[in-house]
């Protein structure tokens, strides 16, 4: 069963030079339960999709979409006091550099306080006739913390987020979106600048919410080696277009969009037989900017499969699963 559904997503941005369609006709599906992967390189668009789907629209945003729905509620209709309520109980978010999205005048016990739902501190704390065991808020901000994976919980809540490090200010931030059970996690690149060992223990933090409490995850990267294997499902995007959709092992044992097959070419195989100062896989070219990019398949410049029909926009294929958009897929036997 889905529980995000968006279809024909677009959203234009008014600048000085005009309006600019920044995402084009994105489509994405994230089946309850499961980690989805939307992978695509800087600037392709991944953040904007995040933003549209949890209603934080600039005012020189215009937004379209076919559908958008959060299991049975249509997220276009709601009013944004309405999208609200549902921001932090349905949906959560994991930002990126979440250092900067704590507040750093107040201390890490305060602001996990504030996200609480005031429903969990009644019955937990003052419901005394229906004989709930009583539970501080001191026991709920150290339960959160000790599942995200930090133990010295007492020195974490004193601290101011400038105190602490890039990590644990990560798992603050997922232990705040944690607090009131949501369905849907949406991670947007949640170890970007971190050193190896952090980044493997965020994401076996998240893997980890999703086993053990059928938390949906939509994972936004830019490095598809870093999340592939932790994907139940993949989206590729490029330049505000998604090129292709399909489970983990599809995508990785028969890609059919040349981008999917570039992505999969940058990963390393560290199994011998990288040759000494050899030249690592790139595609040729350079994504272009917002205001220059391509008609038709913005990935043309750069596709070895290129010819003159790609400057029409590909129609959506449905091929063994994997939903690709391209006019000359590589269709495997």
């Amino acid at each position: 069963m889905a529980l995000l559904d968006v279809r024909n997503l677009s959203i234009d941005i008014e600048t000085a030079q005009g309006k600019i369609r920044i995402i084009e006709k994105v489509s994405l599906t994230i089946i309850e339960g499961s980690i989805h992967g939307l992978v695509g390189e800087s600037g392709s668009g991944k953040s904007f999709i995040a933003k549209a789907i949890l209603g934080l629209h600039n005012p020189n945003w215009t937004v379209t979409a076919d559908r958008m729905f959060l299991g049975s509620t249509d997220l276009t209709k709601l009013s944004p006091s309405e999208r609200r309520k549902i921001m932090g109980k349905q949906i959560a978010t994991i930002f990126q550099q979440p250092r900067s999205y704590l507040n750093p005048s107040k201390k890490i016990f305060s602001q996990i306080k504030e996200v609480l739902p005031k429903k969990r501190l009644v019955d937990k704390l003052f419901n005394k006739f229906k004989k709930i065991k009583d539970q501080s808020t001191e026991k709920i901000v150290k339960d959160l913390l000790h599942k995200v994976g930090i133990q010295n919980d007492k020195t974490v809540g004193a601290s101011y987020p400038h105190e602490l490090s890039e990590g644990d200010c990560q798992k603050v931030m997922i232990a705040m979106a944690i607090a009131n059970n949501p369905s849907l996690i949406i991670a947007d690149e949640p170890t970007t600048a971190m050193e190896a060992v952090t980044q493997a223990q965020i994401f076996r933090l998240l893997y980890k919410l999703n086993q053990l409490h059928n938390t949906t995850i939509l994972l936004l990267s830019n490095s598809f080696g870093s999340i592939s294997n932790l994907s139940d499902y993949m989206t590729l995007i490029y330049c505000g277009q998604t090129v292709e959709s399909g489970n983990y092992q599809q995508i990785m044992e028969s890609p059919m969009h040349p981008y999917t097959e570039a992505m999969i070419k940058t990963i390393l195989a560290f199994d011998g037989n990288i040759i000494h100062k050899s030249k690592l896989y790139t595609l040729p070219g350079s994504i272009p900017s917002a205001n220059q990019l391509p008609i038709g398949c913005r990935l043309g410049p750069r596709c070895p499969r290129a010819q003159r029909v790609c400057v029409t926009y590909p129609d959506v294929l449905i091929f063994k699963g994997h939903v690709v958009r391209c006019h000359f897929p590589k269709l495997s036997d």
